[in-house]
Parts: C-alpha cells; sequence; structure tokens
C-alpha cells in the first residue's frame, strides 16, 4: 500500500506543477492585459481561476487528494497562496507604487507651482525695495547738490518763522509787514533786523541747516504773502487829523473809528521804533502830527468803547498802550497813573474785580494826593455794587479834607 500511494503522490506533484504552469501562464497574460485595470480587478480573476483548476481534476486526483495526508494538502495551498501573494503583492505594489507616485508627483507639481509663485510675489517686493532705495537715493542726491540758497527757496513761511525763533529772534509776521509798511526795501529791513539780533558770524548753515541769509528769504516772503502799500506821511497825517476832529456817534460807529484809530497809533509807534525815537516833540518833528493829542484821543476812544467789548479787548489794549507810553518816555510819565485806572475801570466792569482792586491799591500806595484816585476807585463801583462804593469812599476820608478838589464827589458817593 505504501508504494501506491507515492506513485500517486508523484503524479499529483507532476498535475499540481503543470497545472501551476497553466496557472501561472493565463496570470501572467492577464497582467499584460490588466496593466491600465485597476486593483480591484486583479484579485476577482485570481479567485475565478481557481475553480477552474479544481474542476479539470479528475476525479482519482480528487480521492487522492482526500487519502492524502495532512500536511501534503496544506503544502499546496501554501505554495498557491505564495505564489498568488508574490504576485498580488507584486500588482498591489507596483500600482501604489505608480499611484503613489504619482500623487508625489502631482504635489512636487503643486509644490513646484507654489514656489515660482512666492518667487513671483517676492520679485515684487525687490522691485519695491529697489524702487524705495532708488528715490531715497535721489533725494539725498538732490539734497547734497542743492545749494543754500536752493534749499532756503523751498522753505514754508511757517518754517522761516521757526527757524526765526530757534535764532532767537522776537519777530512775527505782523512785526515784519510793519516795519515793511515804513521801509517796503526787502534787503534793508532784513540787514536791520540782522544788527538788531547780532545774527552775523552766529550760525552755520552746514551745522545749524539755518544762518543769517534765513532772515531775507523770511522777509521777502513775507513781502511775497501780505500786500504791503508803503505809508506816505501825507496819508498818516490825515488819518491822525481825522482822529483828532472824530466825534462820538454810537456803539457801532465809535467801534470802528477805534479799530482805525488803533492801526494809525500802531503805524506811529513803528515809525518811532524805527527811528529810535522815545520823545513825542521829536516824533512829531518827525511825522508832522500832535502825537500827544493823538494819544490822549485814543485814550479816550478806547476807555468809552472796551466798556462794551470783550474782556480779551481790554487786555490786549492794556498790552498795546502801554508799548506805546513805555516808547515815548515823556507821555508815560504824563499818562502812567491816568492809564491804570482807565484799565483798572475797565477790568471792573467786566467782573475782574482782584485785578482792578490791585492796579487802584498800586496807585493809592504811590501817590501822595489821593482824593482823585479815591473818587475814581469810589465811582466805578457805584454801577457795580453799591456798598463797596461806601466802604471806598469812607476809607479816602482818612487821607482827604475840604481843602481837596474831590472831596464833594466823595462825600456824594457816601449819601448816594
Amino acid at each position: 500500500m505504501p508504494t501506491k500511494t507515492t506513485k500517486k503522490v508523484t503524479n499529483k506533484k507532476v498535475v499540481d506543477k503543470k497545472e501551476e504552469v497553466k496557472a501561472v501562464k493565463p496570470v501572467e497574460e492577464k497582467k499584460v492585459e490588466t496593466k491600465p485595470v485597476a486593483e480591484k480587478k486583479a484579485p476577482a480573476k485570481k479567485e475565478e481561476a481557481k475553480p477552474a483548476e479544481e474542476k479539470k481534476a479528475p476525479a482519482k486526483k480528487v480521492a487522492a487528494e482526500k487519502k492524502a495526508p495532512a500536511k501534503k494538502e496544506e503544502a499546496k495551498p501554501a505554495e498557491k497562496k505564495k505564489v498568488t501573494a508574490k504576485k498580488a503583492t507584486a500588482k498591489k505594489k507596483a500600482p501604489a507604487k505608480k499611484e503613489e507616485a504619482k500623487p508625489a508627483e502631482e504635489k512636487k507639481a503643486t509644490v513646484e507651482k507654489k514656489t515660482p509663485a512666492k518667487k513671483a510675489a517676492a520679485k515684487p517686493a525687490t522691485t519695491k525695495k529697489a524702487s524705495t532705495k532708488k528715490k531715497t537715493t535721489t533725494k539725498k542726491a538732490t539734497t547734497k547738490k542743492m545749494t543754500k540758497e536752493e534749499q532756503y527757496a523751498r522753505l514754508s513761511l511757517d518754517t522761516c518763522l521757526d527757524l526765526a525763533k530757534a535764532m532767537s529772534m522776537d519777530v512775527t509776521r505782523d512785526s515784519i509787514i510793519q516795519q515793511l509798511i515804513l521801509n517796503p526795501d526787502v534787503k534793508s529791513v532784513s540787514e536791520n533786523l540782522v544788527n538788531k539780533y547780532q545774527l552775523t558770524g552766529k550760525f552755520n548753515f552746514e551745522e545749524d541747516g539755518y544762518d543769517e541769509g534765513l532772515v531775507e528769504v523770511l522777509v521777502s516772503k513775507v513781502f511775497e504773502t501780505a500786500d504791503i502799500k508803503p505809508q506816505k506821511p501825507e496819508d498818516l497825517q490825515a488819518d491822525v487829523t481825522h482822529a483828532l476832529n472824530y466825534k462820538y456817534t454810537d456803539v457801532v460807529a465809535d467801534g470802528e473809528e477805534y479799530k482805525d484809530q488803533f492801526d494809525t497809533m500802531r503805524k506811529v509807534l513803528m515809525i518811532a521804533q524805527h527811528k529810535d525815537i522815545h520823545d513825542s516833540k521829536k516824533l512829531e518833528e518827525e511825522v508832522g502830527v500832535d502825537v500827544e493829542k493823538f494819544v490822549e484821543e485814543f485814550m479816550d476812544l478806547a476807555y468809552s468803547v472796551l466798556k462794551t467789548w470783550k474782556y480779551e479787548d481790554v487786555d490786549y489794549y492794556e498790552h498795546f498802550i502801554y508799548a506805546v507810553l513805555s516808547q515815548l518816555e515823556d507821555l508815560h510819565n504824563k499818562y502812567s497813573n491816568r492809564i491804570m485806572m482807565d484799565v483798572a475801570d475797565l477790568y471792573i466792569l467786566h467782573g475782574d474785580y482782584g485785578l482792578g482792586d490791585a492796579d487802584y491799591a498800586y496807585i493809592l500806595r504811590e501817590n501822595q494826593i489821593k482824593d482823585y484816585i479815591y473818587y475814581r476807585y469810589a465811582s466805578i463801583y457805584e454801577g457795580v455794587d453799591k456798598d463797596k462804593a461806601k466802604q471806598i469812599a469812607n476809607q479816602a476820608l482818612q487821607f482827604v479834607d475840604d481843602r481837596f478838589t474831590y472831596y464833594p464827589n466823595i462825600i456824594a458817593v457816601l449819601e448816594g
């Protein structure tokens, strides 16, 4: 019995080898045919090939397979599985590599597409930088090549005024205009300013960015931007004559007249400053008008008008009239007390009692004859605070008696 089995087994091995060869050949042909086909179709054909092999086997072979020991039966499917597994893996790996390679190539392509996009984005950035560098370099090149005069010409009027302040010059556009009205020569006005502030050789353009040459540029810019009409002596005389003959009419007309007289007085002051005149009589010879009478007329009009104007107008008038009296020393000695009382009255009428009282306290402390001062002080409070007016009048009684001119007026304040 064992000899028979060995023969059958060998026959089975040959048949199995033939079947395997047969099975291998159509599978290889299928491989060639199924290259473009998807992976799922390849295992389906393998499964169909297995039952075909089993049908072709004869009945004796089937019986022999049943009689064959378990080891041999296990070896057969193992070999088939190995072959199929290798083939399947080969098939799977091959397309897997191809499929993986394709997306990898696609990714590379996408990466390559993205990278040129970055480069393209980077290129305009470089061009922008290059353009900015060119701009900055061109600006630097132009500033280096520009002369001092060209750089000054490009400055605005406000910048010139700021640089003038940096050189410790106390000038404004209006003050330069006033000098040009008196003297329309730009060079002459510029030289006067340079000499006044002692600017010659004081600043270096290379180190400071400005020098005394800026003054003429500033004055010329003011002259170009302002409507400057040279002041003629006959025009000034006509304006002063009109002021001296003016008759008070109403609030509106008086206000307009005050503005006109303010401008005329400013012209007179500018002439005195420009000519360095400190006496009203000398100034009268220069301009041909009665300066003292004009100052009196102007103070009377201002005291009348500013009672109904704003507080800021009183403050502006105070600074201006003190500038006039400080320039003309003889008039300052004569009208200092009067102008101080006028300004004190105006402050009180505008509600600034502290400043008004302080001015009156100073005047009373510095003057021996006090009856008129007390009368002015008390009378201004009659329309504001009657009790305070009486209190001021009572204080006056210890300094005055019936010998003084204003004693009856002080008594009238107490009785009123």
